[in-house]
């Protein structure tokens, strides 16, 4: 099982790439809501995960608006992971 703090330098990193600071609480920060990431940017942030901490995510995963948000889809990724 994945650890989900082995996230939080994942997504802070993606995100600054990106231009965007995440919050201090990282976790409940929800990146589809905020609008900060098109469908390729997205796309990009999951092969992103399954290369850079091995963890293949499901299709199903991104579908469930729940993982919207960090923590929830880090959680999500960990329990699969």
């Amino acid at each position: 099982m994945t650890n989900p703090m082995n996230f939080e330098a994942f997504f802070r990193d993606f995100f600054e790439q990106r231009g965007v600071i995440l919050p201090e609480c990282w976790q409940g920060y929800d990146f589809v809501s905020a609008g900060v990431l098109d469908s390729f940017e997205i796309l990009t942030m999951i092969m992103a995960i399954e290369v850079e901490l091995g963890v293949q995510v499901p299709a199903t995963l991104l579908a469930d608006p729940k993982n919207a948000t960090l923590g929830v889809l880090a959680n999500s990724i960990a329990e699969i992971g």
